[in-house]
């Protein structure tokens, strides 16, 4: 009897490939060839899932988006939500940390990178940072209403420069100017001005 074959693992399987050779050797290295190395794959079989690599990274970048939201997703206490934790598991997901995080920030630094040439690429990143600006927002607007939050706030103004700081700290880890204790207490301090209560 044939083996039965996981479609959906295979196309995981094919993008954790790409996470490591774009952490590691940077996105241009990423060719469908040295992807179906690194995966163990045939040419063939990964472009029988992706015929190119600009449909391959559309992919990839969803996956990441994907995998960033269930780690968030997973250390959040749904019966007894509190605002102030959630965002600092966001931040504490999104920015680079570990080796980990580290290549998934590269990885995606390196599609925004190239989103300028691959229309479709842009439209994926451009979709997924409006829905996290909406959900910071919604987040924020939520904790106003329950008197966490100052009056005042803007809730989609403290999403931009909630989410502005983050990639900001990313960038600075990534060049070795904060470590990840600071970058997270700075993290921290944004956090408690917007929610003090």
């Amino acid at each position: 009897m044939p083996k039965k074959v996981d479609h959906d693992e295979r196309r995981r399987h094919i993008a954790e490939a790409v996470v490591r050779i774009a952490g590691r050797d940077g996105l241009d290295a990423a060719t469908l060839r040295d992807v179906a190395a690194e995966a163990g794959m045939s040419l063939g079989a990964v472009q029988y899932y992706m015929r190119t690599k600009d449909e391959m990274l559309q992919y990839v970048v969803a996956y990441l988006g994907e995998q960033v939201t269930a780690r968030i997703m997973d250390g959040v206490d749904f019966e007894a939500l509190d605002v102030r934790d959630f965002l600092m598991t966001m931040a504490t997901e999104m920015l680079p940390l570990d080796e980990r995080r580290k290549a998934e920030r590269r990885t995606g630094q390196a599609f925004g990178a190239r989103a300028g040439a691959v229309p479709e690429l842009a439209g994926a990143l451009r979709e997924g940072q409006a829905w996290l600006h909406e959900r910071v927002a919604e987040l924020i607007d939520q904790a106003r209403h329950a008197g966490e939050a100052r009056e005042d706030v803007d809730p989609g103004h403290e999403a931009v420069v909630l989410l502005a700081l983050i990639e900001g700290l990313t960038a600075e880890i990534m060049l070795g100017l904060r470590d990840p204790d600071g970058a997270l207490a700075a993290v921290r301090y944004h956090v408690h001005r917007i929610l003090p209560k």
